[in-house]
């Protein structure tokens, strides 16, 4: 349900932020914004993993058992065979149910080949990644398979252009409605109060979604932990890992979340996110910034002090591009990988490290455990590996801790980066179209399914 209310809420507010002539301002403070606070984020989790990384230790792994095979037959047609009456192996051109051979089974007993695979996880270089991950996320061939596939980039970008096109139409249907002193709807209104409408309906919908958020809460949390063989060895192995990791989102949330939000808007930051704690605390549960974006939505809305079309143009963008957190965990993740497996880490590494964790971070996806892959990417990117590095799965086995954590922070900022836009850049109260641009959270009109109680 997210996906389509992302794409009726993005196409409307881009009407909405033309007709107010503030469309362009808008896009490029947003990307500015949130290209900065990325940049700060991969900094930040560079000086984090400095300030560890003689704790760091390097690993003692096993050496790979060799796997022995050696299969004959040059003949077309001929199969390496076993003599089930004596046991000698052969080959032979027919081997079938009634003859006395048989085809003999490969049992790869010390795993080797399972091992030499690598996983499931795809070598491809970073140039393939910043093109797969960003670029063919942004432009589709297919928007229906877009939203199929979940693809929130391609949609969100869709909208844009969409949203673009439409207020351009509106334009063009009120200079002639005013011209003919009409009085009738135009179509381009219509389709503005169609998609209203169709976002109104999906937002009531997941509010009966969210009405059960509790039992989710805790069956997630539970699912997590309980799916972790040996939790306590895990902690201790990567103890100094998850310490960095920990340190570095406390110190952006203090440097970007408040330093940067009170040096831009000149308001008390703290006042603003107290009512982003019910957003922070379901991205902690699923680790999904895209299933946290209505929360965000709502508790954004509760503030007061955004705008209904900048708070939805910029919170389901920052849901798919804004990846603070994930800057930080990638550098700090690939740095700690090269200690254990002894890789040599120069002042360059740190350098191509920041640069791969700015762009990199963009095309995760909005979805748990999505980093896992690009720390893979960025790591054999920066030190010549290819494959799985080595003690990659004590990263994987406190993902889930992690990645819970940088949801939360990834929330935190786009709520952050939306209360910068709207407080540099003028808004009418009393502008009204589509979605009306009333912020009281107790009214009673089309936007009553976002209602909050401020109680509680």
């Amino acid at each position: 349900m997210v996906l389509p209310l992302v794409f009726c809420n993005v196409a409307v507010s881009i009407v909405d932020m033309m007709m107010q002539g503030r469309a362009s301002t808008v896009g490029w403070k947003t990307v500015v914004l949130y290209i900065c606070t990325t940049l700060i984020a991969s900094i930040i989790g560079l000086i984090s993993v400095l300030m560890f990384q003689s704790k760091f230790t390097q690993g003692e792994f096993d050496d790979e058992s060799m796997a022995f095979v050696s299969l004959g037959c040059t003949d077309e047609g001929s199969l390496l065979t076993e003599n089930m009456t004596d046991g000698s192996v052969m080959c032979v051109a027919d081997a079938n149910e009634t003859s006395p051979f048989t085809q003999f089974e490969l049992k790869d007993l010390s795993l080797s080949l399972a091992r030499a695979d690598g996983g499931s996880f795809a070598d491809l270089s970073m140039s393939d990644t910043v093109y797969s991950g960003v670029f063919l996320k942004l432009i589709t061939d297919n928007i229906f398979y877009s939203f199929v596939d979940g693809n929130f980039a391609s949609v969100i970008i869709f909208a844009i252009v969409f949203g673009i096109a439409l207020g351009v139409i509106y334009f063009e249907q009120q200079e002639e409605k005013k011209q003919n002193n009409g009085t009738e709807r135009t179509t381009a209104e219509l389709v503005v109060q169609f998609f209203s409408g169709i976002g109104d309906i999906l937002l009531r919908m997941i509010n009966w979604i969210i009405a059960v958020t509790p039992f989710a809460v805790c069956s997630l949390i539970a699912n997590a932990i309980g799916s972790q063989d040996d939790l306590a060895g895990a902690f201790s192995n990567v103890g100094y890992l998850i310490a960095a990791n920990l340190v570095g989102y406390i110190g952006h949330f203090i440097i970007t979340d408040i330093g940067l939000h009170w040096l831009l808007t000149r308001k008390n930051p703290i006042s603003y996110l107290k009512y982003i704690v019910p957003a922070q605390t379901t991205a902690l549960a699923c680790a999904s910034s895209a299933a946290t974006l209505p929360v965000t939505l709502k508790c954004v809305k509760a503030t007061r002090q955004v705008p209904d079309d900048i708070r939805t143009f910029v919170l389901p963008l920052g849901a798919t591009i804004n990846m603070d957190g994930s800057a930080i965990y990638f550098p700090i993740a690939c740095i700690w990988l090269a200690v254990l497996n002894g890789e040599t880490i120069t002042p360059a590494s740190y350098i191509l490290l920041i640069i791969l964790s700015t762009v990199g971070s963009a095309g995760a996806a909005p979805v748990p455990a999505s980093g896992l892959v690009l720390v893979i990417t960025a790591y054999n990117t920066v030190f010549g590996g290819t494959g799985v590095p080595m003690g990659f799965e004590f990263v994987v086995a406190i993902d889930w801790f992690l990645d819970r954590c940088i949801t939360a922070l990834n929330v935190t900022g786009d709520t952050v980066v939306a209360h910068i836009v709207a407080c540099r850049t003028p808004w009418d109260d009393d502008f009204e179209l589509g979605k009306s641009k009333n912020y009281d959270v107790d009214q009673t009109g089309p936007d009553s399914s976002l209602d909050i109680d401020e109680s509680s």
